[in-house]
């Protein structure tokens, strides 16, 4: 039977889907450390407010409770990615061998990313431990079941070399929008404490003789000065401070919670609109899973590209994670303000689209995306020996919009071109598990930054109180910036122009 023809329409709805995983991934990568580790410096900074809950200092050598989930959860990923990739291109399900898939995880994906805020907050440290360990590895798990068969898509989506530019250029946009919207999670959540925390402190400003506004000056100070968190409750006191941290918890809950039926929402709608036995002619595979894996890291092209890509997740996870600390505690930006430099990265980012789009068939994938690792290398350079001013946070934003589109958008379409290479070749279209190994490398690289970073950062004893000192985040940029650099000496080395050539001359022969 004649397949329908794939359309940038067909590509554009499933490129929502991306926007839905992004965001939630981007919550539990920008907000998981920051509302659980490290204490706010200001009055209603959100940076620590859920640290409360979960054990702080390391607990296993100079492990982390993160560091140590992020390591498990990584060999829990190395049994789930194949498996699931393997489930995923053996099956023969009526509605397809990856949409099915997608409509069974996209609910309860999003039900567990909200879980991982609200549910750790029960009187024992210990039991919150274990709670956040446990849902974490569910997330990863839903986050396999969506992602793997998803990423399956942009190879059979992506039937010819345009197509596979094109839709990897409509998930990069969905996939910035995504994680921009995740970044929204504060300005929302002020919405809802704004009036809760004018009541609570309405009494303090009538005591004192004064407005709410010349209030939120003692507390916060202005421009020309800032108020230290010990100063603002001292002024408060112990217990309105409580009732005020108790609002701001709450308000970011719901937030988090608002955001993510939005993410669930938008990961449905290519599973519920998407007929894919209409477009894509696809046979399960015979090959068992871990048999699949060897043979997928056999191709060494492939293991190049991996190579290179675990180092860009490395490196853009450190970016992510550390963002909003890089800011405010080196480039002294109030968190009021960093939404603003995010938007400017992503409209920099956003207007970069279309040329590396035209670029790419051009000069070669390849070209482009060592520019980009120099380019972040770059960016994270600048940031290691920022100074203090919005300057700084404007020229890493606008630095930072080159590399998001390059890296972006071309990566997925190499491992498209190295999977078709593989079927073409093998008779056996293995999507499944290309894109489970990509995945697992995404995984690595962000497991390897949140152990590195957690580590860096760990808070020590200076003049008697906790803290992390403005070095350890430059210390963090530096190993970026070093990563980065490693990451396209790696990249060098794969060959883009034999692996686009032999497709064509198998393409050539078959016809």
């Amino acid at each position: 039977m004649q397949k329908k023809p794939i359309t940038n329409k067909l590509l554009w709805i499933f490129a929502v889907g991306q926007f839905g995983w992004s965001l939630l991934s981007g919550i539990i990568s920008t907000w998981l450390v920051h509302l659980y580790t490290g204490s706010a410096e200001r009055f209603l900074d959100t940076n620590g407010i859920l640290s409360q809950f979960i054990s702080q200092n390391p607990l296993l050598a100079s492990l982390t409770l993160f560091g140590i989930i992020t390591a498990v959860g990584r060999l829990f990923d190395a049994v789930t990615d194949p498996l699931i990739a393997s489930w995923s291109d053996r099956s023969n399900y009526k509605g397809g061998r990856r949409i099915p898939f997608m409509k069974a995880a996209a609910i309860p994906f999003a039900l567990i990313t909200a879980a991982v805020f609200v549910l750790p907050q029960t009187g024992s440290v210990t039991a919150n431990n274990t709670i956040i360990f446990a849902l974490l590895m569910l997330f990863y798990l839903f986050m396999t079941i969506y992602c793997t068969p998803y990423n399956a898509l942009i190879a059979e989506l992506g039937d010819t070399q345009e197509h596979r530019i094109n839709v990897s250029t409509f998930i990069s946009f969905t996939y910035i929008a995504g994680f921009s919207l995740s970044t929204l999670i504060p300005s929302l959540a002020n919405a809802f404490q704004g009036g809760r925390v004018s009541a609570i402190l309405a009494p303090i400003a009538e005591a004192k003789n004064v407005s709410l506004d010349e209030l939120m000056v003692l507390l916060q100070g202005n421009a020309a000065s800032v108020v230290k968190m010990d100063q603002a409750r001292a002024l408060i006191g112990d217990g309105v401070y409580a009732q005020i941290l108790l609002v701001q918890q709450n308000a970011m809950r719901t937030a988090i919670g608002i955001m993510c039926a939005v993410a669930c929402a938008a990961c449905l709608v290519p599973a519920l609109l998407i007929k894919e036995r209409a477009y894509i002619d696809s046979k399960p595979v015979q090959t068992p899973a871990f048999a699949s894996l060897v043979k997928t890291f056999k191709n060494g092209q492939f293991r190049r590209f991996v190579y290179a890509d675990v180092i860009y997740f490395f490196a853009i996870t450190l970016f992510q994670t550390g963002l909003a600390d890089f800011e405010t505690r080196l480039m002294g930006i109030p968190s009021d303000n960093t939404f603003t430099l995010t938007v400017i990265m992503t409209v920099v980012s956003l207007l970069l689209y279309l040329p590396v789009n035209k670029l790419a068939p051009r000069i070669g994938k390849k070209k482009l995306i060592i520019v980009g690792f120099f380019t972040y290398a770059a960016v994270f350079l600048i940031t290691a020996l920022c100074g203090k001013g919005f300057v700084w946070g404007l020229i890493v934003a606008v630095s930072a919009g080159i590399p998001m589109a390059i890296l972006g958008i071309l990566p997925q379409a190499c491992v498209a071109d190295v999977s078709e290479l593989s079927t073409l070749e093998t008779g056996e279209d293995r999507s499944g598990m290309f894109f489970a190994a990509r995945t697992f490398a995404m995984k690595m690289g962000q497991a390897l930054s949140m152990l590195i970073y957690t580590s860096v950062t760990v808070k020590h004893i200076v003049n008697g109180e906790a803290v992390v000192e403005a070095g350890q985040y430059r210390t963090v940029a530096v190993i970026a910036t070093v990563t980065c650099v490693i990451g396209a000496c790696l990249f060098l080395l794969y060959d883009e122009k034999m692996i686009l050539g032999r497709i064509e001359q198998l393409k050539a022969e078959r016809s």
